[in-house]
């Protein structure tokens, strides 16, 4: 019988066992070489600095590095301003489609769009239609008059902006999905309680329908806010980090320091640090997710 029981629990690992070394051969082999790089003070256009052992001076580095500072900045205003804009669009457009009984498939599908297009491919959209020679915004603002800047991406106050308006565009619909999908999974009888108690429709979505949808929402938006905390594909498109470091987020500066400056060493460095933020985030994201299950 236990030969049996361990021959049952043995064919499944040895099935399993080729794909589990393969994913822990290719995520954690670059994630040490990534450690030691940042532990030596490895220059591209310095031959032999890849031996050069330097301890955590990369690290001490990051602390003193305005730059950096600058970056974490833009980065957190970027985060905070298209997950909050994110979530409040998201929930009105979920709303509103949740109330349709009629072509609700059809306008999901259109609202899904956007999300079904490549990062890099949005960049360009918005860059050609931004373009101040011959987008389609310059031509509506000059032939409206209207008392905008002529080239959006050129201003430091207004470029982070149009890249926030850039990812909202883009990314809201993947709240609306999974606010609708909440929505459409929530019990009748408790809102029909309140109904018979003379709740309003407010107080209804108050206090009935959005504690039951709460582990959904705040699913929703930690996903998004990591996934905005690693956004490259939209800035190094649209405004290359500048003008100046308006719109540097951190990985634009780790790309900067890696293959403008060629200082693999402090770019390792920055990335693990950038490894361990997010990895506290998901522990967060994972506890909020089983608290919501209580």
């Amino acid at each position: 019988m236990r030969k049996r029981v361990s021959r049952e629990h043995l064919i499944p690992l040895l099935f399993h066992a080729p794909t589990f070394l393969t994913l822990t051969a290719i995520t954690m082999f670059p994630l040490l070489y990534n450690v030691y790089t940042s532990l030596h003070g490895y220059r591209l256009a310095v031959p032999g600095s890849e031996r050069q052992f330097v301890g955590l001076a990369n690290y001490a580095r990051i602390l003193e590095d305005r730059e950096f500072w600058n970056s974490v900045g833009v980065t957190f205003k970027f985060v905070l301003g298209v997950t909050v804009t994110q979530l409040v669009l998201g929930f009105l457009v979920a709303l509103t489609l949740n109330s349709i009984t009629r072509g609700r498939r059809i306008l999901t599908s259109l609202v899904m769009i956007p999300m079904m297009v490549a990062p890099l491919v949005v960049g360009l959209m918005f860059s050609f239609t931004l373009n101040p020679q011959f987008g389609l915004y310059s031509y509506l603002v000059d032939r409206l008059g209207l008392a905008l800047p002529q080239a959006p991406l050129s201003s430091a106050g207004s470029a982070l902006i149009v890249l926030m308006i850039t990812d909202i565009w883009e990314w809201t619909p993947f709240m609306v999905l999974m606010i609708l999908a909440a929505l459409q999974s929530v019990p009748i009888e408790p809102i029909e309680a309140a109904m018979i108690d003379g709740a309003s429709e407010v107080q209804t979505l108050r206090y009935v329908t959005l504690p039951l949808i709460r582990p959904v929402v705040v699913v929703a938006v930690v996903l998004r806010a990591i996934e905005a905390f690693k956004e490259f594909d939209k800035p190094y498109i649209l405004t290359g980090g500048g003008p100046g470091a308006a719109t540097e987020v951190i990985d634009m500066f780790t790309y900067r320091e890696a293959f403008v400056n060629f200082n693999f060493s402090y770019a390792s460095a920055l990335s693990i640090v950038l490894f361990v933020v997010l990895l506290a985030a998901g522990i967060g994201y994972w506890r909020l997710v089983m608290e919501g299950r209580k």
